[in-house]
């Protein structure tokens, strides 16, 4: 004997199965991609990673936002996909990949592994080669330099640090004013 389908039933699972689909593929997501898509030029996600935790020794947490809080390596890999050349992208990558071998001489393991101090031991010597035209030092210097970009322009930035006025110097129309 078969049962009446009930419709209120037969609507509820048909919800419940919609959701269950809808949900899948943000649980089956694959992790090894990064969180930019990008163009010109494509990273791994170890790579994102190592760009949000060099950003973050650039820019530290403290009692404020540091650089990995406000996507400081994301911007930075932005702006190296729309606003560069080929070549500078290029150079960018090869010098990514410098930099790591370059940070695992030094303190003998992977930068993202790496303590506070082991990392600024790291961005120590780079700061050391002033003239050196070593592509991790000069991947180094773009990313420093992006990551301030990208944290002096943020909204954290220009709302609590250094807040922007459209218009500089306010109108009081009630205020007499005096001869000089």
């Amino acid at each position: 004997m078969q049962m009446p389908i009930n419709r209120r039933s037969a609507i509820k699972q048909f919800l419940f199965v919609s959701a269950g689909m809808a949900l899948i593929p943000s649980c089956l997501q694959d992790k090894s991609k990064p969180a930019v898509e990008l163009k010109n030029f494509s990273i791994s996600a170890e790579q994102e990673s190592l760009l949000a935790e060099l950003s973050e020794a650039i820019i530290p947490k403290t009692t404020s936002p540091g650089a990995k809080d406000i996507s400081a390596h994301r911007f930075a890999l932005k702006m190296m996909d729309d606003c560069r050349s080929k070549e500078d992208q290029e150079k960018f990558m090869s010098g990514l990949a410098a930099f790591e071998k370059q940070a695992d001489k030094i303190s003998g393991k992977p930068f993202v592994k790496q303590s506070a101090d082991e990392r600024k031991a790291v961005l120590t010597e780079m700061e050391r080669d002033k003239e050196s035209t070593d592509d991790a030092v000069g991947f180094y210097r773009t990313m420093k330099r992006l990551t301030i970009q990208a944290y002096s322009s943020s909204e954290f930035f220009l709302t609590k640090v250094q807040v922007y006025e459209l218009i500089p110097g306010r109108y009081h129309g009630c205020v007499p004013v005096k001869a000089a």
